[in-house]
């Protein structure tokens, strides 16, 4: 039975029976957190009776909260605490690794689990990867765990994504294959040494693609997200013919892939972009 018939069944004489259908058809679960989003404004009085439903029905859930928008570069989530214990900490674990984080603090999205998927099965051996939005090792740290010929290098701007990126390496035992640096990815990024960037922020600006560029070695991959409207298309190559103005490269779009729907009108793609600066 699908959790919006569950959460139906068990709230039915407990909310007006006009509002059944505009319960939420499902939640993400971050170690034993579970979040919505955008619950329907109707269920406004009732989004306590919700989350406690849910910690009856999942024996997993010890928390839930709703998750509103991510802020600023920082990917500061706004969240509004439904049910359960009142914290925020949590250990969450994919792929054999193992994630400690804050999620009032952090933007950690379980939608992303086939991309994290999808990266430790295409990344070969002896590769260097520079994930220039590495958050608390999102979309890297699983890559480096399941691959132990592979380094990374993670640059993270948010102080407290950082210490728990820092945290999430040693605990790990990755210390001696990744190599975390705090700052703006602008100014930072080494030049020259990698093989694939990871670009895992919505709002990449110009400079941003030519320090990824830069980045790497002769030739190598870039993994560039970013959200589009339904129905519309993202100008990547407009993008990377403005940028080709202020540094020499080739380029080959080789696939654009749909992570998942990151709003009824938005989605999340992923452009496979390879580089070559000969």
């Amino acid at each position: 039975m699908k959790i919006k018939e569950r959460l139906q069944n068990l709230l039915k004489n407990k909310i007006d029976n006009s509002l059944l259908d505009k319960l939420p058809s499902g939640y993400s679960r971050t170690g034993d957190i579970a979040i919505f989003h955008q619950i329907n404004t109707e269920l406004q009085n009732y989004r306590s009776i919700i989350g406690d439903a849910i910690i009856q029905l999942d024996p997993q859930i010890n928390v839930v909260i709703e998750q509103k928008t991510t802020q600023t570069i920082h990917r500061k989530p706004q969240i509004v605490h439904l049910a359960g214990d009142e914290r925020y900490v949590t250990k969450h674990k994919e792929f054999d690794t193992v994630f400690h984080l804050d999620i009032s603090e952090i933007t950690f999205s379980p939608g992303n689990k086939g991309e994290r998927d999808y990266l430790i099965k295409i990344v070969k051996k002896n590769e260097v990867i520079c994930d220039m939005f590495a958050c608390i090792g999102n979309l890297s740290l699983p890559i480096i765990v399941n691959n132990p010929t592979v380094k990374a290098h993670g640059i993270e701007i948010n102080e407290k994504a950082f210490q728990f990126l820092k945290k999430n390496i040693k605990v790990n035992n990755v210390e001696k294959r990744y190599y975390p640096v705090y700052g703006d990815n602008r100014k930072i990024t080494p030049k020259s040494f990698a093989s694939r960037v990871l670009m895992g922020y919505f709002k990449c600006d110009d400079q941003q693609i030519i320090t990824a560029i830069e980045a790497l070695k002769d030739e190598g991959w870039i993994h560039l997200h970013a959200i589009v409207e339904r129905n519309e298309e993202y100008n990547i190559k407009g993008i990377l013919e403005r940028i080709k103005e202020s540094i020499k490269f080739n380029y080959y779009i080789h696939d654009i892939r749909r992570i998942k729907k990151f709003s009824p009108k938005l989605n999340h793609f992923c452009f496979d972009i390879w580089i070559s600066k000969s």
